[in-house]
């Protein structure tokens, strides 16, 4: 298992270049909560949501706008959001990220998503953006979700599908092995331990969620061909492995990942595919 750790900086380090485009694909994420249908059983009350793993922010600081006094487009959708991750140092940076953007309804805490802090029955809704494959115990994870959600509450988790609809998971994890000796297995990175459906749902049920549904996304964006798109994610996950490499083979890295990745240019642009699925329940 990896140590998230010793890559707080290098996930800080990009936190502004991909807002963006994280925003642009965690409306599936949200869209999953169905937060407009807790607000209103919630009856004027603001709901809760927590948002676990949060990294720099997303889709934490999405939420909480969505439940801004300021947001006028439903007056009933409003709240507050407690964004967590296990690594102090992310918390700092998003703190200070949520001040920056002046976030008046989103509070920070350090939280194991294994042991939770936080009440039974003390949240509406639960986020999770990429974080539960990561976990020592993910079953465990989603089982403290369970618990700490309200009857009704809504939790939905975004999950990498598998290795084989990722081309740039597939690249990174061939060219990173062949260059440096390391790939995901070797750097303890489970990114597709909920790659399977019928596994993950089964999954979701077992820690007591009910009307469990799972939907599968593949956009791809459009990305000029001579960027080197894929160092944020690269650096996010390996980052003390490529600062312990040689400039000779950070740039035989960068020309392997290139030609890697060739397949996927049209008219002068990348368009990479990615593929995910967003795994939602209720607590009955």
């Amino acid at each position: 298992m990896t140590s998230w750790h010793h890559l707080s900086s290098d996930w800080l380090n990009w936190a502004d270049q991909l807002a963006p485009a994280a925003q642009k694909i965690n409306r599936h994420l949200i869209d999953a909560l169905d937060l407009p249908t807790l607000a209103r059983a919630a009856d004027g009350r603001g709901l809760a949501v927590l948002d676990l793993a949060s990294g720099v922010g997303e889709p934490a600081f999405g939420i909480a706008r969505m439940l801004a006094d300021n947001n006028d487009a439903d007056e009933a959708l409003r709240g507050q959001v407690i964004a967590s991750d296990i690594v102090p140092g992310m918390c700092a940076g998003l703190a200070e990220r949520a001040g920056a953007e002046e976030i008046g309804n989103l509070s920070v805490v350090a939280a194991d998503m294994e042991k939770l802090p936080f009440g039974t029955g003390t949240m509406d809704a639960i986020s999770c953006r990429f974080g539960v494959m990561f976990c020592h115990d993910p079953d465990a994870a989603l089982g403290e979700a369970n618990q700490v959600l309200r009857t009704g509450g809504r939790a939905a988790f975004m999950l990498w599908a598998p290795l084989v609809d990722n081309p740039l998971f597939s690249a990174m994890d061939a060219v990173l092995g062949n260059i440096l000796g390391t790939g995901f297995a070797d750097a303890g990175l489970d990114l597709f331990g909920f790659a399977d459906p019928a596994s993950a749902t089964a999954r979701m049920a077992r820690a007591g969620f009910g009307d469990v549904t799972i939907t599968t996304h593949n956009p791809a964006g459009r990305i000029p061909e001579r960027a080197a798109f894929w160092k944020p994610q690269m650096e996010m996950l390996f980052g003390p492995q490529l600062r312990a490499a040689t400039d000779a083979e950070r740039g035989a890295i960068d020309a392997a990942m290139f030609e890697a990745l060739r397949p996927y240019v049209t008219d002068g642009h990348f368009q990479v595919p990615i593929c995910f699925h967003v795994l939602a329940g209720v607590k009955g």
